[in-house]
C-alpha cells in the first residue's frame, strides 16, 4: 500500500480453525502450514519474501582448521556418512515432509501450548460433581508450574483428563521438564526450554560393564526429538530412545558389531513408535540419533533419521578436527545436496526445517543412515536435538563454546543447555556428552 494505516487481516487455519494473521506461513495453534493465499491481490504472500538465513549465535569464528591447521582429519571408516545402510519399513502410506514449525520466524509451538484438538480421538473421562479447588494450585517441588494435584490444570481453573485440561484444552507439563542422566562414561541433560510448555525430547544412555566379553566399557546413547505437529510426540521420543538404547546394549552384549547393532536398534525403535499409533493419520513421530563409542578402539558408530545431530568435538591440537557426523533429513539439506539451491537460499525458505524422514507409523519406507569413524582423541562425541544446534550449528562453534567437553561431560552438557537457554531457548534442548580418551594408536 502507498501510505495510510496498515490493517491486520485475519484468516482461519483449515486444520484447527484458529484465527491466523494474513502474513503467517504456519498456524501458531497447531503448527500446520497455511495455504498460500493472500489477503488482497495487491499483497504478496510471505513465501515470496525472502527471510533472513539462520546464523550461528556463537559469534563469528574462523573457518575450521581441519584442512590446514595441523589437526588430523576425520573420515568415515566405511562409506559416506549419508549412505543408507538399513531400510526401516514403517506402517502407513508413502513418505512426505513433516512440518517441524518455522525456524526462520516465530515458532508456533513456542508461543502456544498444544491443545486437545491437535490430537484426534483422545478419550475423555467424564467429570465428577466434586467442586474444583481454588486456582492456581500449589506447585510441586522445584517445578513452578507442575501442580501437586495432577487432576488440576496448571494453566486455568480446570480439570485434567488424559494429560489435557477439559476447560482450556492445554497439554499439561510433566516431570520431564528438566532431566539429567549420569553414567560412568557419559552424561546428558534435557530441558523443555523457555518457550515450550512441555519437553518433547528424550534421551537414553547405556554403558556396558568393564567385564563384558564382547564390548567392555562401550557406551550406547540415543537422543530423540518429538515432532511437534504429531500427537503424543513426547511419548514417541521416550519410547524410541529407550527402545533404541536397550536394543543397542543387548545386541553388543550378544556379540554383534556396532554397525549391525545400530541397524537392528533403529528397526526395533521404528517398530516401537509405529506400534503406539492409533492410525497412520494419528501417528506419534520423532527424530532419532544414536552413538556407540568403543573405548578400546576409539571407533564411533552413529545412526540417524531426521535432524537430530551427532558431533565429534576435538579435545586438543593433536586430536581429529571437530566435525559434524550426521547430515539432516530436512528439505533444505535435500535442496543443497541436489544442487537446486545454495545453503543460504535453502535456509531462507519457509520449508527450511521441514523433515523428509522421521520415525513414526506415517513415515512410509525410509532409509536409516549409519556411519563409523575412528577419531584420534582426546575429544567428545555429542548427541543433541535442534534446540542446541539451531544456535551452534557448526562443530567448531560447539567445541569453542565448551573447551575440552570430554574432560567434564556432566558440566559440559549442563553448560550447553544453559547456552541454548541464554540464546533464546525457543525449543526443547537435549545434549548427551560422551568423552573419548586420548589413548594410543587407534585400530
Amino acid at each position: 500500500m502507498n501510505g495510510g494505516t496498515a490493517m491486520t487481516k485475519v484468516r482461519i487455519c483449515p486444520a484447527c480453525s484458529d484465527k491466523v494473521a494474513a502474513e503467517d506461513v504456519f498456524c501458531e495453534g497447531c503448527g500446520s502450514p497455511l495455504p498460500a493465499e493472500t489477503a488482497t491481490g495487491a499483497e504478496a504472500h510471505p513465501d515470496s519474501v525472502p527471510t533472513a538465513p539462520q546464523v550461528s549465535l556463537a559469534g563469528a569464528l574462523p573457518p575450521d582448521a581441519a584442512a590446514g591447521g595441523g589437526r588430523p582429519g576425520l573420515a568415515p571408516a566405511e562409506g559416506a556418512p549419508t549412505a543408507p545402510q538399513v531400510s526401516l519399513n514403517a506402517a502407513g502410506g508413502g513418505s512426505r515432509a513433516r512440518t517441524r514449525g518455522p525456524r526462520n520466524g516465530t515458532d508456533p509451538m513456542a508461543t502456544q501450548p498444544i491443545r486437545r484438538g491437535d490430537v484426534p480421538a483422545l478419550p475423555v473421562r467424564s467429570d465428577d460433581p466434586e467442586d474444583i479447588p481454588d486456582w492456581p494450585p500449589p506447585a510441586s517441588g522445584s517445578n513452578p508450574v507442575q501442580p501437586t494435584n495432577p487432576r488440576l490444570c496448571a494453566w486455568c481453573p480446570g480439570r485434567v483428563s488424559d494429560g489435557y485440561c477439559d476447560t482450556c484444552g492445554l497439554l499439561q507439563p510433566t516431570g520431564r521438564d528438566h532431566v539429567e542422566v549420569r553414567a560412568h562414561s557419559a552424561a546428558g541433560v534435557s530441558d523443555r526450554g523457555l518457550r515450550h510448555r512441555r519437553n518433547e525430547d528424550a534421551m537414553a544412555v547405556r554403558v556396558l560393564g568393564a567385564d563384558d566379553p564382547h564390548a567392555p566399557g562401550t557406551v550406547c546413547a540415543v537422543v530423540c526429538d518429538g515432532v511437534s505437529s504429531s500427537p503424543r510426540s513426547d511419548e514417541a521420543s521416550r519410547i524410541t530412545a529407550e527402545t533404541g538404547a536397550t536394543v543397542l546394549a543387548e545386541q553388543l552384549r550378544g556379540g554383534a558389531d556396532p554397525r549391525e547393532a545400530t541397524g537392528t536398534a533403529m528397526v526395533r525403535a521404528a517398530e516401537a513408535v509405529a506400534a503406539i499409533a492409533e492410525s497412520p493419520r494419528s501417528a506419534p513421530a520423532c527424530t532419532f540419533v544414536s552413538a556407540v563409542v568403543d573405548p578400546g578402539t576409539g571407533a564411533v558408530t552413529v545412526g540417524w533419521v531426521g535432524d537430530s545431530r551427532a558431533y565429534w568435538l576435538s579435545g586438543g591440537p593433536g586430536a581429529s578436527a571437530s566435525a559434524l557426523l550426521t547430515r539432516d533429513d530436512s528439505w533444505s539439506e535435500a535442496m543443497v545436496q541436489m544442487g537446486a539451491l545454495s545453503r543460504e537460499e535453502a535456509m531462507r525458505s519457509a520449508n527450511a526445517h521441514a523433515l523428509i524422514a522421521w520415525m513414526g507409523a506415517d513415515s512410509g519406507e525410509i532409509d536409516a543412515h549409519i556411519s563409523t569413524v575412528t577419531p584420534t582423541g582426546p575429544g567428545a562425541v555429542v548427541l543433541c536435538s535442534d534446540g542446541l544446534w539451531n544456535y551452534y550449528p557448526e562443530a567448531r562453534d560447539l567445541a569453542d563454546a565448551v573447551p575440552e567437553a570430554g574432560a567434564r561431560p556432566r558440566e559440559a552438557a549442563r553448560t550447553y543447555v544453559d547456552l541454548a537457554l541464554r540464546a533464546g531457548g525457543k525449543d526443547n534442548i537435549t545434549v548427551v556428552v560422551i568423552p573419548v580418551a586420548a589413548g594410543g594408536p587407534r585400530a
